[in-house]
């Protein structure tokens, strides 16, 4: 999801994707897309070239289930003093195509959520820091990394355990830099009709031909958040952006 950082007066956002070797997903999710090296790394940037973190997935397989773990760590400095910190681990366990389990926990500068999910008699039964909830069965969690976000109605807050009302529009097909190259990725705003006043109410995602995830950008609180793939892992808090980006190539 995209955790407001509204304490600070900050927002950060959620995503992921990688370069070659792309593999399919069974069923339901069939249509998204992961990288060979079973990885989706991002590097987070502020306001274009203010390093503020990472975001990290990866996949595995256990038998017929497919896994994916996430880790977020965000870092705003002010001054050189840390006005924000943010992180988050969340584990997904799919099955034919359909989310079976979820387990989240965040760290919004001291504020602690949790979220856990169940599928559970012909739904996804949510219980969270907030309360329970029951899902459809086929929902679909704010991850970003599944195509099938952009077909869905409704998406599970991995943070907050709420249920968000979405739209989406098409921006149409457009050539961005991701992972040092220049590529033709189709443009999408996803519209957050549900969330919490002083959110984030819309994300910039991009996903490749091959419906990988290749970048995602958003506004809020008068910055200007985006994720950059970074495949080399090269960018941490506090680092100069410029050289990163002359190493990796990678600048949206």
């Amino acid at each position: 999801m995209v955790p407001a950082l509204s304490r600070r007066g900050f927002v950060a956002g959620a995503a992921g994707v990688a370069a070659l070797g792309w593999a399919g997903l069974p069923g339901r999710a069939g249509a998204a897309t992961i990288p060979g090296t079973g990885q989706i790394p991002f590097s987070v940037f502020r306001n274009g070239d203010d390093a503020m973190g990472y975001h990290r997935l990866r996949f595995s397989r256990e038998g017929d289930r497919f896994i994916v773990d996430k880790e977020i760590g965000f870092e705003v400095k002010v001054a050189f003093i840390t006005a924000y910190r943010y992180k988050h681990t969340n584990r997904e366990v799919w099955q034919d195509g359909r989310l079976v389990s979820l387990d989240t926990r965040t760290n919004d500068d001291g504020d602690k959520h949790w979220v856990k999910g169940q599928a559970k008699d012909g739904a996804f039964a949510v219980e969270s820091s907030r309360g329970s909830l029951f899902a459809p069965p086929d929902i679909i969690p704010t991850s970003y990394w599944n195509i099938a976000t952009l077909k869905a109605p409704r998406l599970l807050d991995t943070q907050r355990g709420l249920l968000m009302d979405v739209a989406i529009d098409d921006k149409g097909e457009q050539v961005i830099r991701a992972g040092g190259q220049d590529i033709p990725a189709r443009h999408h705003t996803i519209r957050l009709l549900t969330n919490p006043p002083g959110a984030t109410n819309a994300i910039e995602i991009w996903y490749d031909r091959n419906d990988a995830w290749v970048k995602l950008a958003f506004k809020a609180k008068g910055q200007d958040i985006g994720y950059v793939l970074d495949p080399e892992g090269l960018v941490r808090p506090g680092q100069a952006a410029e050289v990163v980006f002359g190493q990796a190539g990678a600048r949206n």
